[in-house]
């Protein structure tokens, strides 16, 4: 694809729902008007680096917004700076453009964000909205636990656009807040790089490429990986990766 094409996903919505159908919106819509016109310039590369790991990621527990937060581990630590290193040989091969970090609010990813900061030499800066979903009572459970436990909820959870915890957020209130990140970031232009997380990841793919919210959890973003979307002011999108690991296949993953 190039610039100015159009944006998968786009039209409107079907009169009715079922849970889980929800047709995710147009990523142009935080932020173009119906006069927009196509352009092939002043695009935005929208770089997405989900965080290394926590204890917690490698426990496979639960880990949201409102949770315990903890900071990277050892490991981690090391898959960020690899993951920092990876993003600065990205930029370099590129066209010199202002470029930006910003990072969600939770101690994981402004660690990570702050790495990515320091190896590109720009301030880092936070953005919450960029914060992972919230599991409000399941988090810190794991999740082969609520798997044996509760498989109808962890379904649910998955499949329903509208379904939270107690105490959490649905995936609605997640890629609406998403949304609205995204739409700064775009308006932004240059190369914006996102220190996040994997729902948050996930609403970005799902939004730019018209992918339904319960099919999302096929697309893989793994700990430290890099992606990289590029977008135009009329709307027009390019996936360029998804989920790029090759910077972490020397790191010991004990």
């Amino acid at each position: 694809m190039t610039g100015g094409a159009p944006t998968p996903g786009s039209g409107p919505a079907p009169a009715h729902e079922e849970p889980g159908e929800r047709a995710v919106e147009d990523p142009a819509e935080t932020y173009l008007s119906d006069e927009t016109l196509p352009v092939l310039e002043g695009s935005t590369r929208l770089v997405l680096v989900r965080h290394g790991v926590t204890d917690f990621t490698q426990a496979r527990r639960m880990d949201g917004r409102g949770g315990a937060d903890p900071a990277l581990n050892a490991t981690g630590r090391l898959q960020a700076r690899a993951a920092a290193g990876a993003v600065a040989e990205l930029l370099a091969r590129s066209e010199p453009a202002p470029v930006r970090v910003v990072s969600s609010s939770l101690a994981r990813a402004r660690e990570t964000g702050q790495l990515l900061a320091d190896r590109l030499g720009v301030e880092r800066e936070e953005d919450r909205d960029w914060d992972e979903q919230g599991f409000g009572d399941w988090d810190g459970r794991a999740m082969p636990e609520l798997a044996a436990r509760d498989p109808r909820e962890l379904a649910r959870l998955r499949a329903d656009v509208d379904y939270a915890r107690p105490g959490g957020e649905s995936r609605r209130d997640l890629d609406d807040r998403v949304a609205a990140a995204l739409g700064r970031a775009v308006a932004s232009g240059g190369t914006v790089v996102v220190a996040t997380h994997r729902v948050a990841i996930m609403s970005v793919l799902c939004r730019v490429l018209g992918v339904r919210h319960d099919r999302g959890w096929s697309i893989a973003t793994g700990p430290a990986s890099v992606s990289a979307v590029e977008m135009w002011p009329d709307g027009g999108v390019q996936v360029s990766f998804v989920n790029d690991t090759h910077h972490l296949r020397d790191l010991d993953e004990g």
